[in-house]
């Protein structure tokens, strides 16, 4: 595996560990909350069927429910031994189906998991923590749209924190590939003061990019996007429109000035 797509991966694999912990902090809290002190003993169900899904001698699960731990103890210890494949399986097993309260209020964004879009946002994020986990880069190109559009969903859903808006990261996502100054125009439409710091200014260019179909290898030179950066503020002193693939007036894309 090349440096770029080392690098890639570790930037997605970060953004999926926030989901994968966004996730297990919903499931033990809005499970303690709707079912008190019996939430272990609901979701024991789930964690036992873990266990033989495994095929491991030592069976981490029972032990924990053997354990002299209290259920508020157990619970969280056993969330945090499932990993995000388990974690997502979740919602497609009557353990979570049969639970309406918990289904209705699961997570901040109100979602419907019983549905086919669910499903296949579900499954394209197992996918690219696999792809990640396994090093699979064939798949990973092939499908990599497919998937950062999973985990844009999720993220949405949990409301994980980012820099920008979850509706954005959106359109971000599925609007075609955008130009350097298109991306930049949309940093400065959602807050100015990003401009001021080119570190920060970077990060956030290259996060977009990647979400919106670039990859480590072609991102833009940082002195290019510095350039872009002088060259549009340039424009704005002088009350020329700039681009923005977000804002549409009359067919034209134009930065709204207030």
């Amino acid at each position: 595996m090349d440096e770029y797509t080392l690098t890639e991966f570790s930037i997605f694999y970060k953004r999926l560990m926030v989901v994968e912990n966004c996730l297990k902090t919903l499931i033990i809290t809005q499970y303690t909350n709707v079912f008190g002190d019996k939430a272990y003993n609901i979701l024991y169900r789930y964690f036992h069927t873990l266990d033989i899904q495994r095929k491991l001698k030592e069976q981490i699960f029972k032990n924990i429910y053997s354990s002299k731990k209290d259920n508020s103890e157990k619970l969280i210890l056993s969330v945090n031994k499932m990993c995000l494949g388990e974690i997502l399986n979740l919602f497609a097993n009557p353990v979570y189906l049969k639970n309406k309260k918990i289904a209705k209020i699961f997570f901040p964004v109100p979602t419907e998991t019983n549905n086919s879009d669910f499903q296949q946002k579900q499954k394209a994020l197992k996918d690219f923590r696999n792809c990640i986990a396994h090093g699979n880069e064939k798949k990973y190109y092939i499908e990599r749209s497919r998937m950062i559009k999973g985990l844009v969903f999720f993220e949405k859903i949990l409301q994980c924190s980012t820099f920008f808006t979850f509706d954005i990261l959106d359109k971000i996502s599925s609007i075609r590939k955008l130009s350097v100054p298109e991306i930049l125009s949309i940093i400065y439409d959602i807050d100015k003061t990003y401009f001021k710091d080119d570190k920060m200014l970077i990060i956030l260019f290259d996060d977009i990019a990647l979400i919106n179909g670039y990859i480590f290898k072609s991102l833009p030179q940082r002195w290019t996007i510095i350039r872009r950066k002088f060259e549009i503020e340039k424009q704005l002193k002088e009350n020329i429109p700039i681009l923005n693939a977000l804002n549409f007036d009359n067919d034209q894309m134009h930065l709204n000035f207030e």
